[in-house]
């Protein structure tokens, strides 16, 4: 007893470490400026009215509910990034939340396991792997909205086994969160076959199950009728072989362990990623080994409604697999191999680890001898992931200063180079790019709302029209480079 006691001690010590250096990693590498694929659906906002905008699919992505919000930002807020960016953090918090819920109610289980599954939760949302979507306001936005409402139905989903007037308000919440999640991004639409597993495996009536049946098909054909508001052409349109497939596949889940590995080596782990992709394929292979172990029990038994931890690391782990099917569904065929390891995917990869985790906490918890050597792993994952935890956060905090560098340059309209232009868009899109940028400048968006722009070619008495005082500075400065302006003139 006093050992479990020592155990839930150092569980929750680890659970508080984890969870302030991620919210402060997020703080300090987030985006403060319009990024990537935002000059594009932004741009489509201008030509649209609000109601085309919201129901109107992005890169083969139906975004209606973040469309609301990024809207309300435009019109509230003159497209500011921090608003989106603490949004999507309170979304990040409701997702780790609603997935702890039945955690805690679960009564089949010790605390020591709950406050171990907590652990893993934590680390699981707020690990800085995952950076490359949580540390941007609408990407997290976007994804954030997809898990939230998957973890709403998967709290709910259970009570629909309830008979009379007791089913329809579970039944309701439900159907709601899945559409949530299903038009909030792509990957979303993998809610639908997730509910049916798990309605089956807690063996839901009939007229449930064909109702979530229903729901999905419905989904899909709209999915299928909402027009396009730009289309992207595919740089190598092919069909992949069966064996780049079963390596997309294969990396795609294990490559966030092999992230966490490469991090204790001295250079980027994404260098390693692409260089020595071997230990995220073998990683892989164990993931859907492992993923076999936790499915084919609850094929035979159906019994998942016994323990609701056991339910919730099952459900994170058939949704975000799903998830990654679909991911690579629409990839695999216009993408080389090491764009697998891309870091946006890992979203979803740490979370199906995440969600293996807690199966495994819930099998053993009735086992002492394997309960204990679970727990030791669970409590040294915390370590073995910190190194790829700051690695990532400090370089998400370069990007940031990067972009913001990128920023000024285009208030002072200087010509950003490929590199430049890369790091807040695309390479190779300077026509697409800059006029995106000459919308938000006209419409004085993001970057051009406090005006800046105003006092180029103004003499001292007229800079900002006085509304501020000159405030004197003491300092040395150099000139780093010499650039061009959009008009040729040369720019320091």
């Amino acid at each position: 007893m006093a050992a479990e006691r020592v155990l839930q001690v150092f569980a929750a010590v680890a659970v508080l470490v984890f969870l302030v250096t991620g919210i402060v990693y997020l703080y300090l590498g987030r985006w403060t400026v319009t990024h990537q694929d935002f000059w594009l659906i932004y741009e489509a906002y201008f030509n649209h009215s609000w109601l085309e905008s919201a129901v109107l699919k992005y890169y083969n992505h139906s975004l209606f509910f973040p469309t609301l919000l990024r809207l309300a930002d435009l019109h509230f807020f003159h497209g500011d990034q921090e608003p989106l960016f603490f949004v999507g953090l309170a979304l990040l918090f409701i997702t780790a939340s609603l997935l702890l819920i039945p955690i805690w109610r679960d009564k089949t289980v010790s605390l020591t396991a709950k406050s171990m599954s907590t652990l893993v939760m934590i680390v699981g949302n707020f690990w800085m792997g995952r950076s490359v979507i949580t540390a941007s306001g609408g990407f997290n936005c976007e994804n954030s909205l997809v898990m939230a409402g998957g973890a709403l139905a998967f709290l709910f989903l259970p009570k629909m086994s309830a008979s009379g007037t007791g089913l329809l308000q579970p039944m309701l919440i439900v159907i709601f969160a899945g559409l949530v999640a299903s038009f909030s991004f792509g990957a979303g639409v993998a809610i639908w076959p997730t509910l049916l597993f798990l309605g089956w495996c807690l063996r839901l009536p009939r007229y449930c199950i064909g109702l979530l049946i229903a729901a999905g098909v419905g989904t899909a054909v709209v999915y299928v009728l909402l027009p396009e508001a730009f289309s992207i052409p595919d740089s190598l349109p092919t069909t992949p072989t069966a064996r780049v497939a079963f390596l997309w596949l294969f990396r795609l889940v294990g490559n966030p362990v092999s992230n966490a590995v490469f991090a204790w080596w001295p250079k980027e782990p994404y260098v390693y990623l692409v260089a020595y992709p071997s230990l995220a394929t073998f990683t892989g292979v164990i993931g859907l080994a492992l993923l076999a172990a936790a499915v084919v029990p609850q094929i035979i038994r159906r019994d998942i409604e016994k323990s609701s931890l056991e339910f919730t690391g099952l459900a994170l782990v058939l949704f975000n697999i799903l998830a990654l099917l679909l991911v690579l569904a629409g990839r695999s065929g216009s993408k080389s191999i090491s764009a697998a390891a891309l870091p946006r995917y890992f979203f979803w990869s740490a979370l199906f680890w995440t969600g293996l985790c807690l199966v495994g906490i819930a099998r053993v918890d009735a086992k002492p001898r394997l309960r204990w050597i679970v727990y030791i792993v669970v409590l040294a994952l915390p370590l073995m992931v910190f190194p790829a935890h700051r690695k990532n956060a400090l370089y998400q905090r370069r990007v940031r200063t990067a972009a913001e560098y990128d920023a000024i340059g285009l208030i002072n309209r200087v010509q950003l180079d490929e590199q430049q232009i890369g790091t807040l868009f695309f390479k190779g899109w300077p026509v697409e790019f800059y006029q995106a940028v000459e919308q938000m400048r006209l419409r004085r968006l993001d970057m051009f709302a406090a005006g800046f722009q105003d006092w180029i070619g103004l003499n001292q008495a007229n800079v900002f029209g006085r509304r501020r005082k000159p405030e004197g500075l003491k300092g040395e400065c150099t000139v780093a480079a010499l650039v061009q302006c959009d008009n040729g003139a040369p720019a320091a």
